[in-house]
């Protein structure tokens, strides 16, 4: 259940933010905070959208940025922004991003069930549009209990 890795600590809702870069460092940030990611992890993903472009960008409205588990990840984490206007990761097809999940992994398998989990929200057709149009902490917290 994505609940238990997203809770209120780790949980944002913005109304805009500036581009992509603010973007991802709002929605890693909570992961530094805990302890679950070094700083350099975040430098890692802006390093990786500059060569090979918005490879996180997971579909329309939807964005999971991430980085290799050696680029400073300390324990497997979630964190999660809404930005209620959208913001462009220049990824014509999926722009506007409103939905963006920040992810640490320690290796290739310790994540499979929180995968798994996000997996059934992206396929959950108006998922995006009600996390986008939630107005709190809570509202958000109630639509993820369902995935």
């Amino acid at each position: 259940m994505l609940t238990d890795w997203i809770n209120e600590s780790n949980l944002n809702i913005y109304s805009e933010v500036k581009d992509w870069q603010q973007a991802v460092a709002f929605a890693v940030q909570p992961m530094i905070d805990a302890g679950a990611v070094e700083p350099r992890y975040l430098n890692a993903i802006y390093d990786m959208h500059r060569e090979i472009g918005p490879y996180y960008v997971l579909g329309e409205g939807i964005a999971m940025p991430h980085a290799r588990p050696e680029e400073g990840v300390i324990t497997t984490a979630l964190s999660l922004i809404i930005i209620s206007e959208g913001v462009s990761f220049n990824s014509p097809d999926n722009d506007p991003v409103y939905v963006v999940f920040a992810l640490a992994a320690t290796d290739s398998h310790s994540h499979i069930e929180m995968i798994a989990s996000l997996s059934q929200l992206f396929c959950e057709e108006n998922a995006v549009e009600k996390l986008k149009n939630a107005c709190s902490k809570q509202e958000v917290l109630a639509i993820l209990k369902q995935f």
